[in-house]
């Protein structure tokens, strides 16, 4: 029996030390904003250099009340199993499939930011879907303040889409995607390179490949690594090449990281 114990135990140390962090849970916290989970890695101190912050929006179908929606997918998930954030992250949740309010997003990170020290150089906005399309108004409403973004499998129809030519940005889209058609994706393309605002920008088609299934790039460690290269002192704010997302990377997302390492990351009180 106590050998079972002892076992246990070291298996929750090892747990915990593979997530590497704490998630905080916030509720009816932000006026004109919304209920969030935040991780705090462990590398995080008052003390030490501010680490970047990344803000993930999910898509309609984790939209409600129940925070626990937003860990099935998303930054949280890929937390859970193993990927490497060395960033603060805010995973805010809509409460209807209505869509993202860039300014409620803002409030939420400006309510982070006077309870945690981070790097205001380095604020990256990740989504997906309705998500997708959050990351985009984000970047249309601050272009000063988004360091770097990646939108998947979203579109834009509002103004200042010419402000989204000074952000770095990468469109991922799967050319089979039937929920979020392509066309949305590529009208913002065009309408960049009409204008002669697309040298931040970089796009990536995923052939055959169609919605839910770009959930899987959140798993990967490269488009963390991509997002976290940009900082809005680099001059002229160039949008990094170096990194690719793949059909194989999307096949092969799961086996890149250790099912025996997923956790349950119970929510903490700030």
């Amino acid at each position: 029996m106590m050998k079972r114990i002892l076992t246990a135990i070291l298996a929750l140390l090892l747990c915990n030390h593979l997530w590497g962090g704490t998630l905080y849970e916030y509720r009816d916290s932000v006026k004109n904003g919304y209920n969030f989970l935040l991780y705090v890695p462990d590398s995080y101190t008052e003390t030490s250099e501010p680490l970047p912050l990344i803000v993930c929006l999910h898509g309609k179908s984790r939209a409600g009340y129940d925070l626990h929606m937003i860990t099935k997918y998303g930054c949280v998930d890929a937390l859970r199993r193993g990927t490497k954030i060395n960033a603060l992250v805010i995973c805010p949740q809509c409460p209807s499939a209505a869509g993202w309010i860039a300014e409620k997003v803002m409030n939420v990170v400006n309510f982070v930011g006077k309870r945690y020290s981070y790097d205001s150089n380095r604020l990256y906005v990740f989504g997906m879907s309705m998500g997708g399309w959050g990351t985009f108004k984000m970047v249309a409403e601050y272009p000063d303040k988004v360091a770097a973004a990646i939108a998947m499998c979203g579109g834009y129809t509002g103004s200042h889409i010419e402000n989204m030519g000074k952000v770095p940005l990468w469109i991922i889209h799967g050319d089979s995607d039937d929920v979020t058609r392509p066309y949305f994706s590529k009208r913002i393309i065009e309408q960049l390179e009409a204008s002669g605002n697309d040298k931040r920008l970089r796009s990536t088609w995923l052939e055959g490949q169609g919605h839910s299934i770009l959930a899987r790039i959140f798993l990967l460690q490269q488009t963390y690594d991509w997002l976290t290269e940009h900082s809005l002192t680099d001059p002229d704010r160039p949008c990094s090449r170096e990194y690719e997302v793949t059909n194989n990377d999307l096949r092969r997302a799961y086996i890149y990281l250790d099912p025996e390492n997923r956790q349950r990351l119970p929510f903490t009180k700030p």
